[in-house]
C-alpha cells in the first residue's frame, strides 16, 4: 500500500511550517503567491490529495492544464524515454525524488514516462534509424537525468528526438537543459559561514562523483574572492594581497577534503579524517560538505568524538533531503529543487516540442539558505 503522503512531510520538503502548507492548500490568505504555487506543485509531486473543501483553487489549476492539453500537438501526447545511471535510479535522497517529480508531470501531460538505464547502452550500439534497443511505439523524445558521457548523448541526439538534460549539461549536443545552481548554492552556503565568524572553512566532496559537487565547490571559491575583492578595495596601498593558492578574505581561509564519495570506503575516510584534525587540535570551525548525505554521517561522528554544535564547529549541507530536519541536531542545509526540478524538465520537454525551432534554452532553478541548529 502506499505510503500516505502528510501536510508535515511537504512542509518539511520545502522547509517551512505545517500551517503554511495548510493555507496554501486551503486556499486562504496569509501565504505569497510563489509560497502557495511551491507548495501546490509540491503536493502534487508527492501525490498528496486535497481533500474536495479545499479543491477550489486545484479544480482551476485542473481546468488550466485539460485546456493547454487540448491545445497542445497531438505528437506530444505519448511515451517518453527516461534515462538515468543506475547509480541514481537507486538513490533515494535525491535522484529519486526528482523521479517523483517527472512522473508527475508527465501525469499533468498526459506523458507516459518509460524508465531506462543509461549504464546498459554506454557500450552498446544505437540504432540511429530508429530507436534500436529503445524502441517503444510512440515514444516522442528522452529526458537523460543526471550525469552521462557526450559519446551517449551524442548517438541518442542523432536519433532525431527531442531531448532535455536534467542536472546535467553537454555543449556539444544540441539539447535544453534544466538546473539547479550549484554554484549559488556553495555561494550561500560559504556567505553564511563568513558571516558567523568561521575562519576555517572545510568544503568535503568528490569532484568525480557529480558536476554539482565541483560547482559547489566553486560557489564557496567564488564566495571568498568577492569578499577578497571587497577587502582590497579597503587595503592601504602596498599591503600584500593573499596568495590564489590559499584562498582568504578577512582572514578566512578555505579548504577542500576529498574523499572517495559512492565508494564503499568514504564513511571511514571520512572519520579518519576527523579523528586526525580533532586529534591534531586542527578541526575547522567550518564545514560544508556537498550534499547533506556527507554532513549527516559528519554530524554522528563529531557527536562521536563530544564536539558541541554549533559552538566548536558550524555544518551545513546541501540538497535538503527529508533526514537533515530529522537528525538528532538538525542540519542547516541549502534546499535545492528536487521534485521541481524533474517537473520543470517535463514542461520544457513540451516546449520544445511544441517549439521546435527555438533557441535552446537553460533553465536554472535557485537556491534556498535554510538555517537550523548545526550552524
Amino acid at each position: 500500500m502506499a505510503q500516505k503522503i502528510s501536510m508535515q512531510q511537504i512542509a518539511d520538503r520545502l522547509g517551512v511550517s505545517k500551517y503554511t502548507v495548510s493555507q496554501a492548500l486551503s486556499g486562504k490568505p496569509g501565504v505569497s503567491e510563489a509560497t502557495r504555487r511551491e507548495v501546490t506543485a509540491m503536493a502534487a509531486a508527492l501525490g498528496y490529495r486535497i481533500p474536495p473543501r479545499n479543491s477550489r483553487e486545484l479544480d482551476s489549476r485542473v481546468e488550466q492544464t485539460e485546456q493547454a492539453n487540448q491545445k497542445q500537438p497531438a505528437a506530444a501526447n505519448g511515451t517518453i524515454l527516461i534515462g538515468m545511471n543506475e547509480i541514481h535510479a537507486n538513490e533515494p535522497l535525491f535522484w529519486q525524488r526528482v523521479r517523483e517529480g517527472i512522473a508527475a508531470g508527465c501525469r499533468e501531460h498526459g506523458l507516459h514516462p518509460h524508465y531506462f538505464i543509461l549504464d546498459k547502452i554506454v557500450d552498446r550500439p544505437v540504432d540511429l534509424t530508429g530507436l534500436g534497443e529503445l524502441r517503444i511505439a510512440g515514444a516522442s523524445g528522452f529526458i537523460i537525468a543526471g550525469k552521462c558521457p557526450a559519446a551517449v548523448l551524442l548517438r541518442i541526439s542523432r536519433i532525431g528526438l527531442p531531448m532535455v538534460l536534467v542536472d546535467h549539461e553537454e555543449a556539444v549536443v544540441g539539447a535544453d537543459a534544466v538546473l539547479n545552481d550549484n554554484v549559488e548554492a556553495g555561494r550561500m552556503a560559504c556567505s553564511h559561514l563568513a558571516t558567523q565568524g568561521c575562519k576555517t572553512i572545510v568544503f568535503i566532496g568528490h569532484d568525480r562523483f557529480a558536476v554539482s559537487f565541483r560547482e559547489r565547490f566553486w560557489g564557496c571559491r567564488i564566495s571568498l574572492d568577492d569578499q577578497q575583492r571587497q577587502g582590497m578595495r579597503k587595503l592601504p596601498k602596498g599591503a600584500i594581497q593573499a596568495s590564489s593558492q590559499s584562498p582568504t578574505a578577512a582572514g578566512i581561509q578555505l579548504k577542500k577534503w576529498t574523499i572517495p564519495y559512492g565508494g564503499s570506503s568514504w564513511q571511514q575516510v571520512l572519520n579518519r579524517r576527523i579523528t586526525a584534525a580533532i586529534s591534531n587540535k586542527e578541526l575547522p570551525d567550518g564545514i560544508i560538505c556537498a550534499n547533506d548525505d556527507i554532513a549527516l554521517h559528519l554530524l554522528e561522528l563529531l557527536r562521536l568524538h563530544n564536539i558541541s554544535l554549533p559552538d566548536q564547529c558550524r555544518v551545513l549541507g546541501i540538497d535538503n533531503t527529508a533526514a537533515s530536519l530529522q537528525a538528532a541536531v538538525p542540519l542547516t542545509t541549502v534546499e535545492l529543487a528536487k521534485e521541481r526540478l524533474g517537473m520543470r524538465a517535463v514542461e520544457t520537454f513540451i516546449r520544445r516540442r511544441r517549439h521546435p525551432e527555438a533557441p535552446y534554452e537553460k533553465v536554472i532553478l535557485s537556491a534556498r539558505l535554510i538555517v537550523r541548529h548545526s550552524g
